[in-house]
């Protein structure tokens, strides 16, 4: 993340995946198969929990409040733990990419990137800050508890509505 060049969120969170994806270009059979080890129902480790994924989400925590389009430190977490998320999923994809030179993997990091860029605005509006702080208490609750007294007013709005409805039925 400190290699990355000053800018906005969405640039640099398209540079940060692309940069991970080329540390793992060499070694795509050996990601392949720590992937399949961690999804067996007794492996000895957790590709979306513990310090790794932490360490991580706290990077791209990182890289929301350095960018010049910062979030607010209380949103940072949250939306750290979501890009560590979005991350984990493109990883996957890419292990699966059979396209040429994996094309799809890159097509679907310029497609995230535009969606930051269109998104990025609404995150003054409740609804994306309130969906990504839902994402982030799914994925990585342990991270999220020191959060829980910030957050006491989306909390009590969770309390009321059990999923992120749009649409209100």
């Amino acid at each position: 993340m400190e290699a990355l060049p000053p800018g906005q969120l969405a640039d640099r969170y398209r540079q940060s995946l692309e940069a991970a994806l080329a540390g793992l270009a060499g070694q795509r059979a050996e990601t392949q198969a720590l992937f399949a080890a961690a999804l067996a129902k007794d492996a000895d480790f957790d590709l979306m929990r513990g310090e790794a994924a932490q360490a991580l989400s706290r990077a791209y925590q990182r890289l929301v409040l350095e960018s010049q389009d910062a979030l607010p430190e209380a949103k940072a977490l949250e939306l750290g733990i979501a890009l560590y998320t979005i991350h984990m999923l493109v990883i996957l994809f890419w292990l699966y990419d059979r396209s040429p030179d994996q094309a799809s993997t890159g097509k679907l990091i310029r497609l995230a990137h535009e969606l930051f860029k269109l998104l990025r605005p609404l995150f003054i509006l409740p609804l994306i800050p309130g969906g990504i702080a839902k994402l982030a208490a799914i994925v990585l609750p342990e991270l999220r508890r020191p959060l829980d007294g910030a957050a006491a007013q989306d909390d009590a709005r969770d309390r009321q509505h059990q999923d992120f409805d749009i649409h209100g039925d």
